[in-house]
């Protein structure tokens, strides 16, 4: 495992950390903290969850459990968020959060979930700044950072504003030129950078003929290619990796013991302008997840991102029913009402009524053939 300094902080993390965001199945609390564990003993030490990752917090704190009988010998380091906006809601969070995981601090607290520069600034003028500073005068958080879905250019101004000794943003090699600038900016004020969908919300992964371009080698995976390149930027503090197997760990834990540096031409190809089109990739957040007409907008998304590239929309259907358990019959695109509630909540601000009326047009053609 490689370990970088977070930022001025003085504690070191592993290059490679853990994203409780996509457990298998958080009622199988065995296997969840299993796997954590797992991870623990490969060498990750960087443990990131959120109140609103399902039972994330709760199954982290069964696994930290057992590891804390061994933290004074080997470290592990804790982070959570809150998007409450004020005071009172923030320290109600975080004490939930305590107690779900058993801890008696955090070591990285984060302003949760910042989409645009008003949401900042709303959070800023209620008191929420202040009250994450209470919380670290009382040494109950230490490190007080801050987690943005926001693109490059508004990432720096808020950076500019508040001396955050970390930020965690989405990048990845599918996305770099879309948040590059708030990297840049990260680092230049010597920053922790923690970079959460480095696989671009598992599509690189599920979808690995349109990232062959992003391995150096010929005995490497698209993972492994996709992580190496993250690794080989050293702006970048650690690639936070939502693990949901044990195998999935041991191809994480694999790009970074098999990691060389890349030839910076390499680099330089794939941060080309060609690759920008990635940056219209839905990553799976689910923040888009609560549509009035029952659409599940983040199955349509992801299964859009297939289409994007190769237009077979029977393969849309097979996998919106297999993997989401969608019926186009009675939760298709066709119930869209464009309301566009899921635009406003879209991390990625992505046009997703055009797409759910793209999808629609594409079903439809497909039915006289089917049936």
């Amino acid at each position: 495992m490689i370990y970088r300094e977070y930022g001025k902080t003085g504690v070191e993390v592993s290059a490679i950390g853990f994203g409780g965001m996509r457990f298998l199945d958080d009622d199988d609390v065995d296997q969840c903290a299993s796997l954590v564990k797992a991870s623990y003993d490969a060498g990750i030490n960087y443990f990131d969850t959120a109140p609103g990752y399902g039972k994330s917090e709760e199954l982290f704190g069964v696994a930290f459990k057992e590891m804390l009988k061994t933290r004074d010998e080997k470290p592990f380091y804790v982070s959570t968020k809150s998007n409450k906006p004020d005071p009172a809601a923030i320290r109600k969070d975080f004490e939930t959060s305590l107690e779900r995981m058993g801890l008696d601090y955090v070591d990285f607290y984060h302003m949760w979930y910042i989409l645009k520069p008003e949401v900042y600034e709303e959070r800023k003028a209620k008191g929420a700044l202040k009250e994450f500073e209470k919380l670290l005068d009382e040494g109950l958080i230490k490190h007080f950072c801050v987690s943005t879905h926001m693109e490059g250019s508004n990432i720096r101004k808020m950076l500019d504003d508040y001396p955050f000794e970390g930020v965690l943003l989405g990048y990845s090699v599918a996305n770099c030129a879309y948040r590059g600038e708030g990297i840049q900016a990260a680092s230049q004020k010597n920053m922790g950078v923690v970079v959460m969908n480095p696989l671009n919300g598992g599509f690189i992964p599920k979808h690995p003929d349109q990232f062959e371009y992003a391995k150096s080698r010929d005995n490497e995976t698209v993972v492994e290619a996709a992580l190496r390149f993250l690794l080989d930027d050293e702006r970048i503090t650690i690639a936070l990796v939502g693990l949901s197997t044990e195998e999935q760990l041991r191809e994480a834990v694999s790009a970074v013991d098999g990691y060389r540096p890349l030839d910076p031409e390499f680099v330089a190809e794939l941060k080309d302008e060609k690759k920008e089109r990635f940056n219209e990739l839905c990553t799976s957040c689910c923040y888009c997840d609560s549509c009035p007409q029952e659409i599940n907008i983040p199955g349509m998304m992801e299964c859009y991102n297939f289409y994007m590239f190769d237009k077979k929309i029977k393969r849309v259907l097979t996998w919106l029913k297999a993997n989401w358990d969608v019926d186009v019959a009675t939760h298709g695109p066709d119930k869209c009402v464009e309301c566009g509630q899921c635009e406003e909540l879209c991390t990625q601000k992505l046009p997703i009524i055009e797409r759910l009326k793209e999808l629609d047009a594409a079903i439809k053609a497909h039915q006289p053939e089917s049936g």
